[in-house]
């Protein structure tokens, strides 16, 4: 697999659509997130990521008014006063909170596997993993030696992912990207299924963790080989599989099928490139 040809083909494609312009796909590719300058908003970030998965930014942001309202309950989400406050075993405590001073709509179930319950595991967790960074600086010097070190880089994601219950390595790679460090993409479902068709990584590879990891790295091979950040080389891909090009209230429906036949049927295609 050429990935220079690759890429540049998934372009031309996104641009074969005629609704879609230069000016639409340029929105997409460049990050639209800044590294936040202070620790509250690196926080808060923590608190969205966690809850976007399946049904959870519905049961827990939908019901509550957006996550942001949860600074009443995380003292304006400072993580240092969070973690003060609540042990990594307090998330039935904390929820007490929510529900007191938050009063959350709909039924909130308490199982320890519900949604609301992981969910606080997450935030308080998030806390006592910020607690050690005082400014926004701090954490960005120990986060910058993973992400500017391209054999370091997928340490960062999977070390979120095992400090923090609930926020796995796609997520966290989610939430380092929306962090506005454009050295990461995720390794969405559309991408790991478009890469595993072209034989980017291995089809018949069984742990979900082996292929987020190698889906990772392909998206870096990608964006090494054509001069363009992980975030562009994650959108590219992202577009083509959703279809949704939502900064401009455009969509051109899922397209993952067609395209993945265009490039088997191409001279772009050729032998598998896995192990990356």
């Amino acid at each position: 697999m050429d990935y220079k040809k690759l890429y540049n083909e998934a372009i031309r494609f996104l641009l074969s659509f005629e609704q879609i312009n230069q000016e639409d796909l340029d929105k997409h590719l460049d990050s639209e997130y800044k590294k936040p300058k202070d620790i509250k908003i690196i926080y808060e970030g923590f608190c969205v990521s966690a809850q976007n998965k399946q049904m959870c930014s519905r049961v827990i942001g939908g019901s509550i008014g957006g996550v942001h309202n949860l600074k009443e309950v995380l003292f304006d989400f400072n993580p240092l006063k969070v973690a003060k406050r609540y042990n990594r075993t307090d998330d039935d405590i904390l929820l007490d909170e929510i529900k007191t001073k938050l009063n959350p709509k709909g039924q909130i179930r308490t199982e320890n596997k519900s949604l609301w319950p992981q969910y606080c595991k997450s935030i308080i967790d998030s806390a006592h993993f910020l607690k050690s960074f005082e400014t926004a600086d701090k954490f960005y010097d120990w986060t910058n030696l993973f992400a500017k070190d391209s054999k370091s880089k997928p340490a960062l994601p999977l070390m979120i992912s095992i400090e923090i219950r609930g926020l796995g390595f796609p997520l966290a790679c989610d939430l380092l990207k929306e962090l506005g460090f454009t050295e990461y993409g995720k390794p969405d479902v559309h991408l790991k299924d478009i890469f595993k068709a072209l034989s980017i990584i291995d089809p018949f590879e069984k742990s979900s963790t082996k292929q987020d990891y190698d889906t990772l790295k392909a998206i870096d091979a990608i964006a090494e080989a054509n001069n363009v950040t992980s975030y562009a080389v994650d959108k590219v891909f992202w577009l083509i599989g959703s279809g949704n090009f939502y900064l401009t209230d455009k969509n051109i429906g899922r397209q993952k099928k067609v395209f993945i036949e265009m490039i088997l049927a191409s001279k772009v295609s050729g032998k598998p490139n896995y192990p990356i």
